[in-house]
C-alpha cells in the first residue's frame, strides 16, 4: 500500500513540477527541458528529479547546476500547489538515457544509409 502511495506522489510531483517548469520558469535554458522522473524519499522530505533536454547541444552539467540553483523556486511552487504537510526539497540530475537512445538512432540511420548505397 505504501509503495503505491509513494508512486502516486511521484507522479503528482512530476506533473506539478512540469507545470511549474512550463508556466512559471522564465529561464530560457529550461525551455527544452523535460522531467523524465521523480523519486520521493520515504520520509517525503526530498525529491530527486530526473531531467533531460530536447537540445542535443545542451551542456548537461550546466543545465543541472542551473536547475539546482533554482531548486528553491521549484520547491516554493510545489508548496503553493501541494496539499501535503511537508514540501519536499528538490534536487535535479540529468537522465543520459535519452542521449544514448539518440546515439543509437543515429548509428542505425547511418547503417541503413550505407546499406542503400
Amino acid at each position: 500500500m505504501a509503495g503505491r502511495k509513494l508512486e502516486h506522489l511521484n507522479a503528482v510531483l512530476r506533473h506539478k513540477l512540469s507545470a511549474i517548469l512550463q508556466r512559471e520558469a522564465n529561464d530560457p535554458r529550461f525551455a527544452q527541458v523535460t522531467i523524465s522522473g521523480v523519486t520521493l524519499s520515504r520520509d517525503k522530505s526530498h525529491a530527486q528529479v530526473t531531467v533531460s533536454s530536447y537540445d542535443p547541444q545542451v551542456d548537461a552539467d550546466d543545465l543541472v547546476a542551473s536547475l539546482n540553483r533554482a531548486a528553491g523556486f521549484f520547491s516554493q511552487g510545489l508548496g503553493r500547489t501541494l496539499k501535503t504537510r511537508l514540501t519536499p526539497r528538490v534536487s535535479f540530475r540529468y537522465d543520459r538515457g535519452f542521449d544514448h537512445a539518440q546515439e543509437i538512432e543515429n548509428l542505425l540511420q547511418a547503417v541503413k544509409q550505407e546499406g542503400t548505397h
